[in-house]
């Protein structure tokens, strides 16, 4: 397959509940879906809930305690990448993954799917959780919403984690206006994930990813995907001065090293971490994704 400049998004369900509301029981008893508590240890609580943002509902992962650490996914996944994470770094950092407007269980308006308007939703659920100043993470197109949350939203940011992204436009297909109209898509949104792993890896490790392509529709991955072929920010990320990690994957050619290495070239100390695989480093290499992370947390000023 022709491969253009292509960044893929990465990207669970549970306790319902809303802002403004008493907080839901932290549990991960039987009602949750099994990932959950494949992912997740018996004993740490969590919990799903709804979040009303700007009166749109945003379906909210949350465990452990602490500062908040805030997690993005992107474009063909929702935030199932993220829970062998949300709260492995407490009692330190209070984890928050969060599926974006048309993704997994949140409300799904008619249009807004955009890298803009991803960004403002990311502020407004900050406002509605009272976070003033956050640990941001994000993948791939999540990197790409928090290159623009930082630029235009300094003040909120401590510190910026940047996942097998990118800082220019990038071409995920090459006819998006005929997604969910002549072409389903499903089938877009399956090839774009099978074909981020490199050659020969094995379906259980992307099966997970493939199960919620349900849970958004053709006008939230048209929209995001056009929104991301006509992003830029190169040249202005000079402007981001808190403490950035960029993690890229050697055998990733969408979100290239050249690109993570441009990237860190522009923000003034960030750092580069190069692992051996491909765009789905949380789904290849776990472990190390998680140590890798935790050191750079660490590192964080208090």
């Amino acid at each position: 397959m022709l491969v253009f400049r292509i960044v893929l998004a990465l990207g669970l369900v549970g306790v319902v509940g809303c802002a403004g509301t008493a907080p839901p029981v932290r549990t991960n008893s039987g009602a949750h879906p099994p990932q959950l508590s494949d992912v997740i240890p018996p004993d740490q609580p969590f919990t799903r809930h709804l979040v009303n943002v700007d009166g749109l509902r945003l379906s909210v992962l949350e465990a452990g305690t602490g500062d908040p650490i805030v997690f993005v996914h992107g474009v063909v996944t929702t935030s199932n990448i993220f829970p062998k994470y949300v709260g492995a770094y407490a009692p330190e950092f209070r984890g928050i993954a969060v599926d974006l407007r048309g993704y997994g269980d949140s409300e799904k308006p008619p249009t807004g799917f955009t890298i803009e308007r991803f960004a403002r939703d990311l502020i407004g659920l900050a406002d509605a959780l009272d976070i003033k100043k956050a640990v941001w993470v994000g993948v791939s197109m999540g990197g790409m919403i928090l290159q623009q949350l930082a630029l235009d939203h300094p003040e909120r940011v401590r510190a910026l984690v940047l996942v097998s992204t990118t800082d220019g436009a990038m071409i995920l297909d090459k006819d998006i206006p005929t997604i969910g109209q002549s072409r389903d898509y499903r089938e877009v949104s399956k090839r774009m994930i099978v074909d981020s792993f490199p050659a020969g890896t094995l379906a259980k490790t992307y099966q997970s990813l493939l199960e919620r392509i349900p849970t958004w529709n053709g006008t939230v991955i048209r929209e995001a995907l056009t929104s991301m072929s006509q992003f830029n920010v190169h040249g202005r990320l000079s402007a981001i001065t808190v403490p950035t990690l960029i993690m890229v994957g050697a055998k990733d050619d969408v979100a290239t090293p050249a690109i993570a290495m441009g990237i860190q070239g522009q923000i003034p100390g960030a750092q580069l971490v190069e692992f051996n695989t491909g765009h789905f480093m949380m789904a290849e290499d776990p472990d190390r994704f998680r140590t890798v992370l935790a050191d750079f947390l660490r590192q964080l000023p208090r």
